[in-house]
């Protein structure tokens, strides 16, 4: 991959990292048309995903993806067999549904829980557009392209980027009109000057009193 398409597809996670929450290992959501054009292509798959998100990835897809792999004849049976070795994202659907249809109602209004998709379905990935904050991936001439964030997503970006700068400033207003009570410093033991030890005085001892002799009896 060359350094300018390197720099160019940090820059485009940046944008989910920051303003969406995104963490590493990223979850990218696989649908059949990516599978099987990378099994064609002979494409290394995590290793590649690694290089265009620049991070550590988590391979997935779904159930619905798998059944409609099968169902799609024996040209497609070792791409079901890739698909089958891939971690399953949980999906409610009995029977399975489309497989566009399943990755929508995953990925819902929001990309609440931060899924790459990797799809070359091209109505999937224009209807995904519409929806902020999802990197979305595909395959062109056994390249793989990383697409720039959507309108949509670049506009809920700098929406969010306006909140954080709103609350930041508002502590700082708050901190600006309160008081700050300031504590008594204690006074530095070195400058205190030992008080003197006041001796007291001794209390001046009684004399004692000398006994008078006593008067020989007189002489009869």
């Amino acid at each position: 991959m060359k350094v300018k398409r390197q720099k160019t597809n940090k820059r485009n996670m940046s944008v989910y990292l920051h303003s969406f929450g995104f963490r590493q290992p990223y979850q990218v959501i696989l649908d059949g048309t990516f599978l099987q054009i990378a099994r064609l292509s002979s494409m290394n798959l995590e290793n590649s995903l690694e290089r265009i998100l620049v991070g550590k990835c988590r391979l997935m897809t779904t159930y619905c993806v798998y059944a409609e792999l099968k169902k799609l004849g024996p040209d497609f049976r070792p791409t079901a067999a890739m698909a089958k070795k891939l971690e399953k994202r949980r999906c409610t659907h009995e029977p399975a549904v489309p497989a566009s249809d399943c990755l929508k109602s995953i990925i819902g209004d929001s990309n609440a829980h931060n899924y790459c998709v990797a799809t070359n379905d091209l109505d999937l990935r224009i209807g995904f557009r519409d929806i902020p904050g999802i990197p979305l991936i595909y395959i062109n001439k056994s390249v793989l392209i990383l697409e720039p964030p959507s309108q949509k997503t670049l506009e809920a970006a700098e929406q969010k980027e306006i909140q954080k700068t709103m609350y930041g400033i508002k502590p700082v207003v708050q901190e600006e009109n309160k008081i700050v009570k300031r504590k008594k410093k204690e006074p530095n033991p070195l400058s205190i000057k030992k008080k003197k030890i006041v001796q007291a005085e001794e209390a001046p001892k009684k004399r004692k009193r000398a006994r008078k002799p006593k008067n020989d009896e007189p002489e009869q």
